[in-house]
């Protein structure tokens, strides 16, 4: 995924931050983005129910040197996960790569 995506890390994570599954650069904390993953889903998943916006679709924060993007991948009954990602600002098409991690890990751990 990091490499189709042009990503530099890409985590996965319970929405508790415990890490499940990583790619990182050496330079990279891998905790650290995993418990920020899950801070930033539970934010913004508060941020949702009280602004009534409906499901999330990915959340994406733009910095000057970078972007990190994170897609909640949950399902009914089972642990919510989250998926990290860390790219270079110059990277802008990002969502295919995302997407289509996002199926094959509901696929493989059988999510729906």
């Amino acid at each position: 995924m990091n490499e189709e995506g042009g990503f530099i890390t890409s985590v996965l994570a319970r929405d508790d931050g415990l890490v499940m599954a990583y790619a990182v650069s050496p330079t990279t904390n891998i905790d650290v983005v995993a418990a920020m993953a899950g801070h930033i889903a539970d934010t913004v998943e508060r941020v949702r129910n009280e602004l009534s916006l409906g499901e999330t679709r990915d959340i994406s924060v733009r910095c000057s040197e970078g972007k990190a993007v994170f897609k909640k991948i949950s399902s009914q009954g089972n642990q919510a996960l989250i998926l990290g990602t860390i790219m270079p600002r110059n990277v802008r098409y990002h969502s295919r790569a995302v997407g289509k991690a996002a199926t094959k890990i509901r696929k493989i751990l059988r999510y729906r």
